[in-house]
């Protein structure tokens, strides 16, 4: 299978608001959580979370998911100098783990505010769908749209699927937008679960890890048919389900190893042929226990260099793929790897990600990203120097 050449991408998170200002503040690895508030509920909730830095307060969850959407997409294409021939040939490819909630809740909180609140309807719209409908309309897209919905390998699985579709020749462009935005639905609900870091600090496979912070986010990705010349390229991947549990994978790293030799089958490279690792990094126990063993697999002899991005932007959940893939292509474009200074690796997992920022090197670069539900991505970018 040929690649695919990665033409443009951008990032907008709680690091910053384009992927400029987002990798100056990676580069740095100086990012903090906010504390979000929630008084409506009988027990007021407090906890952290990375949030986009909106100048006047946060918009309406309308104005967030419809127009910020919409205007990521149309910078990509104009960047790309799309005219009309190439918009028709471009799919879109929709990733998130909530889609549009927050618009359902705002809809919900008018309603019992109104005038006959009996009648208030929670969720009153679910537009895993719609979304992606609109707005390739809006921009006048190829008919080929689709949405993804597996927790948090949403986006990176788009990214697959595009990849694959390009392969077919039934469209020479792929615009993947991963996004999650700011809802009390999934911060409470991962709150009721005692999944939110009672330190307010994310630290992967350290010893003291105590759990993740949440965090909202766009990553777009314009992909385009096999170009041999292009200096950032996704090689492959591979998608699998593990049925070991209903959430979390088997901790003998088996499941996530077997998904990385796919991945590297698939790209036509060997373990050997890696030369970094962007891990999936939650900070919660038994992903990365699962997570460092099947690096183990891979790499039995040494570990290449791993990073983790995570703690500087959050678990943007269906977003992590796209927007994660992002940042990592901001610096390799720079030619820098991101660091990880604060991180003080736990001996029994054996993963000690880079304490200081150093050369990207040309090569192939593996990308973790794996679920809830036993959903397992793994894709092979490439980096060659012009």
């Amino acid at each position: 299978m040929k690649s695919s050449a990665i033409r443009f991408f951008n990032a907008s998170c709680s690091l910053g608001n384009n992927l400029d200002s987002c990798i100056d503040k990676l580069l740095n690895a100086n990012n903090q959580p906010v504390q979000e508030h929630f008084p409506r509920q009988r027990d007021p909730v407090t906890m952290p979370y990375f949030a986009l830095p909106y100048e006047n307060g946060r918009p309406s969850a309308t104005d967030i998911i419809y127009n910020r959407l919409q205007q990521m997409a149309e910078e990509a294409l104009q960047a790309c100098q799309f005219g009309e021939a190439e918009r028709q040939r471009t799919s879109l490819f929709f990733g998130s783990s909530s889609f549009d909630v927050a618009v359902s809740e705002q809809q919900y909180r008018q309603q019992l505010d109104g005038e006959h609140p009996q009648d208030a309807v929670p969720m009153p719209i679910v537009g895993y769908g719609k979304l992606a409908q609109s707005t390739g309309q809006k921009l006048r897209l190829s008919p080929y749209r689709f949405t993804y919905s597996t927790a948090c390998t949403s986006s990176a699985n788009a990214l697959l699927y595009a990849h694959r579709l390009l392969q077919t020749g039934a469209i020479d462009h792929a615009l993947v937008m991963g996004f999650e935005f700011f809802n009390e639905t999934t911060l409470l609900g991962f709150h009721g679960l005692g999944l939110i870091s009672p330190a307010a600090a994310m630290q992967p496979f350290a010893a003291g890890r105590d759990g993740l912070v949440l965090g909202e986010g766009c990553g777009v990705i314009l992909l385009s048919r096999h170009d041999p010349d292009a200096p950032l390229q996704l090689r492959g991947g591979a998608v699998a389900t593990d049925n070991h549990s209903l959430t979390a994978a088997n901790s003998d790293g088996s499941s996530l190893a077997s998904v990385i030799n796919q991945a590297l089958d698939d790209s036509n490279i060997t373990a050997a042929d890696i030369v970094a690792v962007k891990v999936h990094g939650t900070a919660s126990l038994m992903n990365d226990e699962a997570e460092a063993a099947g690096l183990g697999r891979i790499f039995p002899q040494q570990l290449p260099p791993v990073f983790a991005l995570k703690p500087f932007c959050g678990h943007t959940l269906g977003a992590s793929g796209a927007l994660e893939m992002a940042l990592t292509l901001g610096c390799l474009a720079r030619g820098v790897l991101p660091a990880n200074p604060q991180a003080i690796a736990d001996p029994q997992l054996g993963v000690q990600l880079l304490p200081a920022s150093c050369s990207a090197p040309d090569g192939h670069y593996l990308f973790n990203c794996f679920a809830f539900g036993g959903n397992n991505n793994a894709l092979i970018l490439q980096r060659r120097s012009l």
